[in-house]
């Protein structure tokens, strides 16, 4: 059996296995996050409640519509490699909503580390006013800023893509905006919190009264970390990945069946594994992380 025959049954496997138990298990998870954090009293005097039903909420969006199509087409009419309106509507609606993901997590990192600055005007940052205001300031943005894919995505060879000088800048664009820009957001303010919780357990009030670190602070803290971690495990892959097929396409290099389909698989495993793992892995790395979480999830299916 050739390498090419290998890989496009190994990437069959995972398509239908794979990536039909992570959509099944995420889309579990995602709404139970939903619920948990709608169901709190709490959750709607606390902006990281609000953060988390978003991020729930554009993980969904960003898995169904791209894992459902890629599942369907193994065994039925592929619609998106065949209708080119379709294959613009779905391009667009992941992108936007995976872009209000990634930076849905930004403005919750953001949120941890007011929570725990010394300075009350920047810990007042942490309102669920401007956490909803800022969500629908992300969701109106990307919507608009991603309109380029309803334009210029297209369909060659059967497979709707991005393509030519279009699909070089998207690259580019893809590792500033999906690689860059967000990892830095999120590791720079995940250094303070990391030397936060090296220090003592103290936050100073406006009076400069020692107080101690609240324990769901830090638990959250510790959530929040653990996220930036995994979010920037799963994604720098994917940007390199778009620039060197780009440079490579583009270059009219003459590639062999057995490479064209060991990137091909590659950029299935970058793209199409990792990247919505991010998306359907929330649920349980808190659930796994946090005995308070779990209490308030057992919680929600007994209610329920």
């Amino acid at each position: 059996m050739s390498t090419t025959t290998t890989l496009i049954l190994i990437q069959q496997y995972m398509t239908r296995y794979l990536l039909s138990a992570m959509l099944a298990f995420g889309t579990l998870g995602n709404l139970l996050t939903i619920v948990v954090f709608s169901r709190k009293k709490s959750s709607h005097k606390r902006s990281c409640s609000i953060y988390s039903i978003a991020l729930s909420s554009f993980g969904l969006v960003a898995s169904w519509w791209a894992i459902v199509p890629v599942i369907n087409a193994l065994d039925h009419f592929d619609m998106v490699n065949s209708s080119l309106v379709l294959c613009r509507i779905r391009g667009y609606t992941i992108h936007v909503s995976s872009m209000c993901f990634r930076y849905t997590l930004v403005l919750l990192c953001i949120d941890r580390y007011a929570s725990c600055h010394p300075r009350a005007a920047i810990r007042a940052l942490c309102r669920p006013q401007i956490a909803l205001r800022s969500i629908c300031f992300l969701t109106i943005f990307w919507s608009i800023v991603s309109f380029h894919l309803l334009v210029w995505e297209s369909i060659e060879n059967n497979r709707c893509s991005i393509y030519g000088l279009y699909g070089q800048i998207f690259s580019f664009y893809s590792l500033v905006f999906v690689g860059i820009v967000p990892s830095v957001c999120m590791i720079s303010t995940s250094i303070p919190l990391i030397k936060k919780l090296r220090q003592m357990n103290y936050r100073i009030t406006p009076q400069d009264e020692p107080r101690r670190l609240n324990k769901r602070d830090v638990r959250l803290m510790k959530i929040v970390l653990m996220e930036v971690f995994f979010y920037i495990l799963c994604t720098f892959l994917h940007p390199m990945m778009l620039i060197y097929c780009g440079i490579t396409d583009n270059m009219g290099l003459e590639k062999s069946a057995d490479r064209k389909q060991i990137e091909s698989f590659i950029n299935f495993i970058t793209m199409s594994v990792l990247l919505h793992l991010i998306y359907n892995a929330r649920f349980y790395m808190q659930f796994a992380t946090s005995k308070t979480y779990r209490k308030e999830v057992k919680k929600s299916i007994i209610c329920y």
